[in-house]
């Protein structure tokens, strides 16, 4: 009758081998110390015990139950080669950088996950500060575009000086030089339908239903630069240019809008 049979409850077949694999890796981290196994000052007892210790409870294991236990010896030895490495030493431990990161490569080795998962919820925290960190400094040391909410631009009053997208072919008396106007537009926010059907639709839907909020901005910005060009004592801009940036990521998303054009008087003779 084999040992198999004679072990007819699985947990005890499971404890036996346990202890087997323990007692296996116990005599390998005494074999390892007695015959000084050691490279550059790191016993392999910490690596090879671990190991035998597992492979002797998995054999155990298999031949008893024909499953295995979960190498539970391993983690026994695991701990005993790590508080023979770090407690009970023949030197006292002088704590730097390098003995430091060995702890922590220990931890990480004992419980991978739980440590990942640490280090990446600290990474997120330090994206986090710094993201705060360089908010904090932006508001110090930076001079941001003046924010205009939508809601106040509906009503202003309009300006006479002429648009026109390139130089035109009629006499130009007077160039007063390059002029530019520039703000961040602030949106409303849209009701939660509005929000469903921006999400589900085509490119070209996205830009027809932000049109109008657009339309509003340009039409804006349009009159503070031709103010601009009043100011100079032009009747009229060309060569506009205008450039659109997302400023965040709602719907619609605040856009900040630059616009530049030439600032020139043109004979009143050939205005509309």
């Amino acid at each position: 009758m084999s040992v198999s049979d004679k072990i007819k409850n699985k947990n005890v077949a499971f404890i036996i081998a346990i202890l087997l694999g323990t007692i296996a890796g116990l005599i390998s981290v005494e074999l390892c110390i007695r015959l000084k196994l050691v490279i550059y000052g790191f016993n392999l007892y910490i690596i090879v015990s671990p190991i035998i210790a597992g492979f002797v409870e998995t054999f155990f294991s298999k031949n008893f139950t024909n499953e295995t236990s979960g190498a539970i010896s391993s983690i026994i030895l695991f701990v005993i080669t790590n508080l023979l490495g770090w407690i009970f030493t023949a030197d006292p431990i002088i704590w730097n950088v390098y003995t430091v990161g060995g702890f922590f490569l220990m931890i990480q080795a004992a419980f991978p996950l739980t440590i990942n998962y640490i280090l990446l919820a600290l990474l997120f925290l330090a994206i986090y500060l710094f993201g705060r960190l360089g908010s904090v400094l932006e508001t110090l040391f930076v001079k941001r575009s003046k924010i205009t909410p939508v809601a106040d631009i509906q009503d202003y009053v309009s300006s006479n000086v002429l648009i026109l997208t390139n130089e035109p072919e009629i006499p130009i008396k007077k160039y007063h030089g390059l002029i530019f106007a520039e703000s961040v537009i602030e949106f409303e926010d849209k009701k939660p339908e509005e929000v469903i059907d921006f999400i589900g639709s085509d490119v070209s839907k996205k830009n027809m239903l932000k049109q109008h909020d657009y339309a509003i901005a340009r039409d804006y910005m349009l009159n503070d630069l031709k103010k601009n060009a009043e100011e100079l004592g032009a009747n009229a801009i060309v060569d506009i240019e205008i450039e659109y940036t997302n400023f965040n990521q709602q719907f619609p998303p605040d856009v900040l809008i630059a616009i530049y054009g030439t600032a020139v008087t043109l004979d009143e003779a050939y205005l509309i």
